[in-house]
């Protein structure tokens, strides 16, 4: 009861506390009224310690693209080769947000890529909705490109990341088309946004690139990365020395740069993360694998392709209803021990990482987006993305999902 409450705080924030505290005091309440041992908890805790380095070198590196002005420049070199046209510029700030979330996961995309495009669109007459929902959209439908992609990959996988060639045997057509089916959806939504030309409000002087030092980084830590991938290394390791390398050849320019990159990090979500090792370890206690244990039993009693369908279908509900960071490192956990059939197993993980795009709830990036919204003094609501999430979602959720081996 308390891991629900906990999880319920999460969820809804009571009195706006940031849900990384409803977590942290429901894991130490647990662990106070002696509902998990604090061996246990600490157990819990430890088997996280990837998942807590990975977020921190990649929110690093993430800070370091901002603070070199990457993602400004990205941004105002779109709007240029837009030539004018509305359409043409949702397509590049769509690929842009794929090649952020495949590099620099999808809370970059979020909380770095998308006010560097709400910056571009102010010196146009475009609406930004199109443009800013493409960000959001494409965040969670581009997750299943890479294993860095999203944190909830190493949460699913907390056991042990598989290796870059099995990750795409496994979803490297499910995420083409999750990625095709949510852009064609978005398009079409759009359409009548992105009919009228695209004309420019101010000209300002062109944004100066990146440092080549900047680029060099950038593109040799995308490297390390995928080559740790590729070897199933440890990539929260190889994630923490390639952010704190970047914070020290930012220090080279500016002396006050890592200590900006180091506030830009989201502590609160590696906090987050942590208690949700223990909140899980505490429900799968109180009987919560036997949910995931009847969900895949279940589906397996379907067989063929509604299996895959109806894994990836509840795990979309689930995150819709509790987040998807515990659902995947639940539904991870359990695979990880019971080893259900492959494609059951990677069809959770889409509804886990794809499913999210239904509402706003559906995970912490989602979340992230909303905020970067009300900064930026842009009106869309938690309704008007369940709106168009109903839309975009289904088509590439049952995609990925048949597509997922």
């Amino acid at each position: 009861m308390i891991a629900g409450l906990a999880l319920l705080g999460v969820l809804l924030r009571p009195w706006k506390v940031n849900e990384a505290w409803w977590a942290a005091g429901g894991a130490g309440v647990l662990v106070l009224a002696g509902a998990i041992s604090p061996h246990a908890a600490w157990a819990a805790l430890a088997r996280g310690l990837n998942v807590y380095l990975f977020l921190i070198g990649m929110m690093a590196l993430a800070g370091f693209a901002r603070v070199e002005g990457a993602f400004d420049w990205i941004a105002a070199v779109a709007v240029r080769a837009a030539c004018g046209s509305r359409a043409r510029l949702l397509l590049l700030v769509y690929v842009a947000g794929i090649v952020t979330t495949a590099f620099l996961s999808n809370d970059a995309t979020i909380v770095v890529l998308t006010p560097a495009v709400l910056d571009a669109l102010a010196r146009t007459d475009a609406r930004p909705d199109a443009f800013v929902f493409a960000c959001a959209l494409v965040a969670n439908a581009a997750s299943l490109i890479l294993p860095i992609a999203n944190p909830s990959n190493l949460l699913f996988f907390a056991g042990g990341m598989p290796s870059l060639g099995a990750w795409f045997a496994s979803f490297g057509f499910a995420s083409v088309a999750a990625i095709a089916a949510t852009y064609v959806v978005l398009r079409l939504v759009f359409a009548r946004d992105l009919t009228a030309p695209l004309a420019t409000l101010r000209r300002e002087g062109a944004v100066a690139p990146p440092r080549t030092t900047a680029s060099v980084v950038l593109g040799v830590a995308a490297l390390a990365l995928i080559a740790t991938s590729s070897y199933s290394g440890p990539l929260g390791l190889t994630a923490f020395a390639l952010g704190a390398g970047a914070m020290l050849v930012a220090a080279t320019r500016d002396r006050a740069a890592p200590a900006t990159i180091a506030r830009a990090i989201a502590w609160p979500i590696v906090v987050l993360t942590a208690a949700l090792f223990v909140l899980v370890d505490a429900l799968d206690v109180a009987g919560a694998a036997e949910l995931s244990r009847g969900l895949f039993g279940w589906a397996q009693h379907l067989g063929g392709p509604l299996a895959n369908i109806g894994v990836a279908a509840a795990a979309a509900f689930a995150s819709n209803l509790v987040n998807n960071l515990p659902v995947g490192l639940e539904l991870g956990t359990y695979a990880a021990g019971a080893h259900p059939p492959a494609a059951l197993t990677a069809a959770a993980l889409a509804g886990v990482n794809i499913g999210p795009n239904f509402t706003v709830n559906g995970s912490l990036a989602t979340l992230l987006w909303l905020a970067v919204l009300r900064r930026a003094g842009v009106r869309i609501g938690a309704r008007r993305f369940a709106a168009v999430g109903l839309l975009a979602t289904p088509p590439a959720l049952i995609a990925a999902a048949l597509l997922a081996r």
